[in-house]
């Protein structure tokens, strides 16, 4: 008898799903973090390609298990290319202090997008709990019953009971209520 081991590469299952809804999040998050900073989106095909670019890096991401500690640095790099794709589009113009150092990056859009990156991984770290949880409940359904302390079960023998014949009689009328 001879045991054999190999390697069995194995993907992470529901990858195009979770790169949809990680595209959904992290398009929708900076899309609307660029606009309340005062940063201006492409129309619907350019936010269409910038979708599908994100969607595509979703997906080389998520073919297998990704680690919790590379998912805040993969939507921070996610964010930071959205902003400077958002950047090319035509009327993007920012009024900042910071904008000879690093042009359309003011305070407000870094704030936007920090956290929006925030939110993200805290929204698929929630997403993946709850995820795990309802595996683990769809494989166990049945919750454990936990029973009571049993005790000790004594016998008691079991005869005629004669305890009455020791007792005097209490049945009758009440004494006052006899005719004398």
């Amino acid at each position: 008898m001879s045991i054999e081991s190999r390697v069995v590469q194995a993907r992470a299952p529901h990858a195009l799903g979770r790169a949809l809804a990680a595209t959904s999040v992290i398009v929708t998050g900076a899309a609307s973090a660029h606009t309340w900073a005062g940063g201006a989106v492409p129309t619907g095909p350019g936010l269409l390609l910038v979708a599908l670019v994100v969607l595509v890096g979703g997906l080389l991401l998520f073919t297998r298990d990704v680690p919790m500690w590379a998912v805040l640095p993969a939507v921070a790099l996610a964010q930071l290319g959205l902003h400077e794709t958002f950047g090319l589009v035509a009327g993007h113009e920012h009024t900042a202090t910071l904008a000879a150092a690093a042009p359309g990056w003011t305070w407000q859009m870094v704030l936007a997008h920090g956290s929006v990156t925030l939110a993200t991984a805290l929204i698929w770290w929630i997403g993946r709990r709850a995820a795990s949880y309802a595996v683990s409940w769809r494989e166990h359904p049945a919750l454990p019953v936990v029973s009571g302390p049993t005790w000790p079960v004594v016998e008691v023998p079991v005869g005629p009971l004669l305890a009455h014949l020791l007792a005097a009689p209490r049945r009758g009328p009440p004494p006052g209520s006899c005719p004398a």
